[in-house]
């Protein structure tokens, strides 16, 4: 029960068009406003309800693959790097602000599985390191790097950058 509470105690709810998504992850931090989270949430919900609505993509896989091509698309448009507001590390800098590292890119691509219904581990999260996602996906193991150009990479089986 204790880890139970832990946990939900972590949990943060974000309220989008009269809805709420519950996510285990910090995708903006303390220096993007409400306003600017909703707009980076707005894209990826877009995003995620594309590829979702896409009857030719009946595996998880598929699904994953879609919504990595359409991320990295956009993280190709930014410039990579730090910038002093710190969008480079959230959804926001990839989507709006055109600012991105990894973790951004990362974040981004999770925003978007959050919308989809995939739970997902963020690996090297807050770390000066590459950073990718591990996930399961169709009853396997599986990872996402949304930030291989062009098109983003992800598949089956234990990701070894």
């Amino acid at each position: 029960m204790q880890k139970l509470v832990f946990v939900l105690a972590l949990m943060v709810v974000f309220s989008f068009n009269g809805f709420s998504v519950a996510a285990a992850h910090d995708y903006y931090g303390s220096t993007i406003t409400a306003e600017q989270a909703a707009q980076a949430d707005a894209i990826a919900k877009s995003i995620a309800d594309e590829v979702m609505s896409n009857s030719a993509y009946t595996t998880d896989l598929q699904k994953v693959r879609a919504a990595a091509e359409i991320v990295t698309a956009y993280g190709a448009k930014c410039r990579y790097g730090n910038d002093e507001n710190k969008y480079y590390r959230s959804p926001y800098g990839v989507f709006i602000s055109g600012n991105m590292t990894c973790a951004g890119m990362v974040r981004a691509m999770g925003r978007v599985l959050d919308f989809m219904g995939y739970e997902y581990v963020h690996v090297n999260e807050n770390e000066w390191l590459h950073q990718w996602i591990t996930l399961y996906m169709d009853g396997k193991q599986g990872y996402i790097d949304p930030s291989v150009f062009p098109g983003g990479l992800a598949g089956y089986g234990e990701y070894r950058y």
